[in-house]
């Protein structure tokens, strides 16, 4: 019986080679994150005016090279560049699907509306950036590991306009960061039993 379990357990393991092979330098990752946040805030300032969808981009673009800078391992060049130009267009499209959804809210009263929108868009976001995660063979996150962590950015979002809200000179960069943050400290926290391991 302990042969078997044994077996079933190596199967497990290499189940999913690429990924057990790629641990995030959480440091690094948190330090590039931090450096980011500082670099889009001075832009907001420099240029507070813009396209709404290439700000999006950018900071879809800067969490996946946060990610990328901090991977221990050899992930090919065109990896790398495939895993930051998705997460991009992820971050497009989710905020695209925003824009696009206003109307079919526009019915509910009051902020209501807006809140929906917000949590649903950033719960989207957040899911289909873990899924990518997994298929890019940088963490296998569980459909649980998952949810977790979009509620997470859910409320995440809520802060963010909740705080903009009461001071003006946050913007988008600001709900990007708290986003930034939320998204990997669930990928640190549900991470802690592979480290522990390590």
């Amino acid at each position: 019986m302990g042969h078997v379990e044994r077996q079933g357990s190596d199967l497990r393991r290499h189940s999913h080679p690429s990924v057990v092979s790629k641990v995030l330098r959480y440091p690094r990752h948190f330090l590039l994150l931090a450096c980011f946040s500082v670099l889009i805030g001075v832009m907001s300032r420099l240029r507070p005016a813009g396209d709404l969808s290439i700000s999006f981009a950018l900071y879809g673009a800067l969490h996946a090279l946060a990610m990328v800078l901090a991977v221990q391992g050899h992930p090919t060049i065109r990896g790398k560049c495939l895993f930051i130009a998705s997460a991009a267009a992820l971050c497009v499209l989710t905020f695209r699907f925003g824009v696009a959804a206003r109307e079919l809210f526009g019915a509910v009263p009051g902020n209501v509306a807006f809140y929906s929108l917000l949590g649903l868009s950033s719960i989207i976001g957040a899911a289909s950036y873990a899924i990518l995660i997994r298929l890019s063979g940088l963490y296998a996150l569980t459909i649980t590991e998952i949810a977790a962590i979009a509620a997470g950015c859910m409320l995440a979002a809520f802060v963010s306009l909740f705080t903009t809200s009461h001071f003006h000179a946050l913007g988008a960069w600001w709900f990007a960061v708290l986003w930034w943050f939320t998204f990997s400290g669930g990928l640190w926290y549900f991470d802690r039993p592979r480290r522990s391991k390590t």
